[in-house]
């Protein structure tokens, strides 16, 4: 062992081998610092595999060894944190489309506004969302509403026209209850009763008178008045112009084929003008049931109203305005729609109450509300007497309470009424 000792110190003090034992002592380290380090990056791996962008990027942050990868770990966490915000964002933005309650409308949007601020998106794009939402849906219902309505008034207008047409031609005076179509029998709506009624009678006179002015008899009052009214047709029309010269040729003469060639020329010429007429009162109507739905939508709206001049249309049509005004406001909102049919909603309102001022002066204004406020406070006092009467008990605070409950039925009542005579949307 003595003499192995003594070699083993000399060997140790020869320069190439102790070269030669760093070496081989060297060896077994590296490689146990490659091991780890392997282990170490299939480990960190492993982790981003399920990691988030946003996760990944924050871990970087903390292996950054430099400043260029600090920077580069912290843009990238900037990007995946407005993707995050953007993904959240949509989320929250189908759930606003999906809502119909304006007050939980709010509240997504005010989530995505926030949702914004703070993963780096730009927030301004989100406010106003559920305002804009109600907006469009409301305008959509308006665009379907109106168009429902003009087929409605066409299809009721024509209707008239085919029944009295069918019963001058088959001599009848008794308003059939159906009509024949292609796709057969359809029956004549109660509504239009009146109105064809009306019609035939004048379409019936008509057509007596004009057989009577065949026969020698002056022409029918109307077609006199529509002739005296409309100058520039006997300037403009040559034709015209001979026809009425025969026609006052022969008054009185008894018929004569040139006297019946020219009652009918004129005839069908009044005829055309007046079916125009016809048309445009369609039209008319189609755009007073768009007024009318618009009105009774606003009334029973539960979630949304609109504004004029900071004051709710709600209340103006519920009881705020007087009967005159508000009859001057559906006219002036009609007379807006045929200057404008692409009308929106608050443009029918400015339009309607700006033309109700300037129809009814302000003293008469005014003298309306103080007359409705009166009844209304008149209304109040005989309802709170009758309750005291009936429960002599209650105290003042109680007594108030049972007079509002029974105003607000009676409003809700006036409602219902309002509900069942004009057209709202539907």
């Amino acid at each position: 062992m003595a003499r192995f000792g003594q070699g083993f110190i000399q060997a140790l003090i020869n320069p190439s081998y102790q070269q030669g034992l760093f070496t081989a002592a060297q060896g077994p380290g590296i490689a146990l610092g490659e091991a780890a380090e392997k282990a170490r990056q299939q480990s960190m791996m492993e982790q981003l595999k399920n990691m988030s962008p946003l996760e990944t990027a924050e871990y970087m942050i903390t292996e950054a060894k430099t400043p260029d990868q600090l920077n580069a770990a912290k843009t990238a966490k900037n990007v995946a944190l407005s993707q995050a915000g953007k993904q959240s964002i949509d989320v929250i933005q189908s759930q606003l489309l999906a809502e119909t309650d304006p007050a939980r409308m709010k509240q997504l949007e005010d989530a995505m506004v926030q949702t914004a601020q703070q993963t780096g998106n730009v927030a301004s794009q989100y406010r106003g969302s559920a305002s804009k939402l109600l907006l469009a849906r409301d305008e959509a219902a308006w665009k379907a509403t109106k168009n429902k309505n003009e087929q409605r008034a066409l299809v009721e207008g024509n209707t008239v026209d085919f029944v009295v047409a069918q019963m001058l031609a088959r001599g009848d005076t008794e308003i059939p209850k159906t009509i024949k179509t292609p796709n057969g029998e359809v029956p004549i709506p109660e509504t239009l009763t009146d109105e064809i009624q009306k019609q035939f009678v004048a379409s019936k006179e008509a057509a007596d008178a004009f057989q009577a002015a065949i026969e020698g008899a002056s022409l029918p009052e109307a077609y006199e008045n529509y002739i005296n009214s409309n100058p520039q047709l006997l300037e403009d029309n040559a034709a015209l112009n001979a026809q009425i010269k025969i026609i006052e040729e022969t008054n009185g003469k008894g018929s004569s084929l040139r006297r019946t060639n020219a009652i009918n020329a004129l005839k069908s010429l009044v005829d055309t003008e007046q079916a125009e007429t016809r048309a445009n009162k369609k039209s008319a109507a189609a755009l007073e049931m768009d007024v009318n739905a618009l009105v009774e939508s606003i009334i029973t709206s539960e979630n949304r109203t609109y504004f004029w001049e900071g004051a709710a249309m709600q209340d103006f049509l519920s009881g705020g305005g007087s009967e005159e005004e508000i009859q001057a406001f559906r006219e002036q909102a009609v007379q807006t729609l045929k200057e404008n049919p692409n009308a929106t909603i608050q443009e029918v309102i400015d339009g309607g109450m700006t033309g109700m001022r300037r129809k009814i002066p302000a003293q008469k204004r005014q003298k309306a509300r103080d007359e409705n406020a009166q009844s209304q406070a008149n209304r109040i006092a005989a309802i709170e007497q009758s309750v005291k009467e009936a429960n002599p008990d209650l105290s003042d605070a109680q007594v108030t309470a049972v007079v509002q409950r029974k105003l607000s039925e009676m409003q809700m009542e006036a409602f219902g009424r309002q509900a069942q005579t004009s057209r709202a949307f539907q």
